[in-house]
């Protein structure tokens, strides 16, 4: 019986393999230019570590188990919460602010669709403990460089919590994860109707995330401004005190909030906003205010941005992330963090020309000399990959081989080569052939190598 992988992963054969990791080399080397360094944390993770920031409802949507110990564990589905966990236990020490980028696969269990899978790659990077407009100016300018150093260019929408925070403070709590939910999901017609059940159409909520563009600051600043002569019945009215928001599901009670119980630094700071754009232009970043992006991640506090690509359909965010803080929710002290997270499999769908992997040097060789043979290939492996046949094949045999794996150069070695000292390299795609030194393949191998041929998916 021929075992299958399981559902919702992958196999990458050696051309997808370079193909990826030359996108990924890529990527990384930008982030690695603006002085991020990498970390690693541990594929499975304790199952409260999750639970924690995103509620028990989490659990249906990962890989969770009991080990042999009993101890309750999942498969990370995410990379911030591990590494704000490495922060707290290991690095809160360091100066700061400290830049972290990774790249890692996670896993999330639900039903398999084109392109998402239960084992997906992310891309992503933490700066923690900076100056929020700074950090967050800086982590969205390199996140388009990222994209750009792989031939995409994204279409970044930027909008900021705190008003809206602002705003849901004057609705009774019950019905303010609902909201977000709405909002994130972009059901208008829902929100409209649950704002109006509860009294709360008048707080500007529908206005504000239908503003977008290079007005939306302006009339953001107004709404704020009125906002503190707005009342409604029940404001401020607890979870306990207030009916079930319509449409609240168990699960979503289930997925509290990350900031419940806590009180992070006040999030209502629209001067900051506009700082952060300030600086953006500097960075000469093209961007949309779009008041509608919260990311529905309640442990989000200031700005959030979502970077869409064309060419993936209406799923086509490839770049989520903005400013939080999760660090006391871990047993550390407040920290303020910014960071993104790359979907690198969507990526790979929309990313342009990656250079081809060049194959191996082939050396053939006749059964007399193959120790010669290897000492020649052990040199030559300084500049260039070279393979030699494990398969006893006669010379032309090795030969047919070489063509048959599309090789574009081969060394042929026999005894009257080693007692001239020249050597055959014979070029497999122009055809040709010539006798020369040991030094002179060489050279000629280097220029070859370096030489880079494009090819698209």
């Amino acid at each position: 019986m021929m075992i299958q992988r399981p559902r919702g992963t992958r196999d990458f054969p050696p051309e997808e393999a370079y193909r990826r990791r030359a996108v990924r080399e890529k990527m990384i080397d930008v982030m690695e230019r603006w002085g991020y360094r990498e970390v690693a944390t541990p594929t499975f993770e304790h199952l409260e570590l999750f639970t924690l920031k995103s509620g028990e409802g989490v659990i249906e949507e990962i890989y969770s188990f009991k080990d042999k110990g009993g101890r309750d564990i999942a498969l990370r589905p995410e990379l911030t919460a591990p590494v704000m966990r490495m922060y707290v236990s290991e690095l809160h020490s360091s100066p700061k602010p400290l830049r972290l980028y990774y790249f890692a696969n996670c896993f999330r269990y639900e039903r398999p669709q084109k392109g998402r899978f239960r084992e997906f790659w992310q891309l992503g990077c933490e700066l923690i403990g900076g100056r929020r407009p700074d950090s967050e100016a800086e982590v969205i300018a390199m996140a388009e460089e990222v994209l750009r150093a792989v031939g995409i260019r994204g279409d970044i929408h930027i909008g900021y919590l705190g008003l809206i925070r602002s705003m849901l403070k004057k609705v009774p709590e019950a019905h303010r994860q609902s909201i977000m939910r709405l909002i994130d999901k972009k059901e208008r017609d829902a929100l409209r109707e649950l704002l109006q059940s509860i009294g709360a159409e008048d707080l500007g909520i529908i206005e504000l995330i239908s503003l977008k563009g290079k007005d939306a600051l302006e009339r953001a600043e107004e709404l704020s401004a009125a906002l503190s002569s707005i009342e409604i019945p029940g404001e401020n009215a607890s979870a306990a005190q207030s009916v079930a928001a319509p449409g609240a599901s168990g699960r979503e009670g289930a997925r509290a909030s990350a900031r419940a119980g806590r009180s992070p630094e006040s999030e209502m700071d629209l001067s900051e906003f506009r700082e952060m754009l300030e600086l953006l232009d500097a960075y000469d970043v093209e961007a949309t205010i779009d008041f509608e992006i919260v990311r529905g991640l309640e442990y989000y506090t200031g700005t959030v941005f979502e970077i869409y690509a064309s060419g993936l359909g209406a799923q086509n965010q490839i770049c989520g992330g903005g400013s939080y803080e999760l660090a006391s929710l871990f047993g550390g002290s407040e920290t303020f963090s910014t960071g993104f997270g790359l979907g690198f499999d969507r990526i790979m769908e929309v990313v342009g020309e990656v250079d081809r992997q060049k194959p191996p040097v082939v050396l053939a060789f006749t059964p007399d000399v193959k120790i010669d043979a290897i000492r020649i290939a052990k040199r030559l492996r300084n500049i260039v990959p070279v393979v030699m046949d494990v398969m006893g094949r006669s010379l032309s045999a090795q030969l047919k081989s070489a063509s048959a794996i599309n090789a574009e150069h081969v060394i042929i070695i026999g005894r009257r080569e080693l007692d001239s000292g020249k050597l055959v390299l014979r070029d497999m795609v122009k055809g040709s052939q010539e006798e020369l030194s040991i030094e002179e393949i060489e050279e000629q191998l280097r220029i070859a190598f370096e030489q880079t041929t494009p090819v698209r998916r």
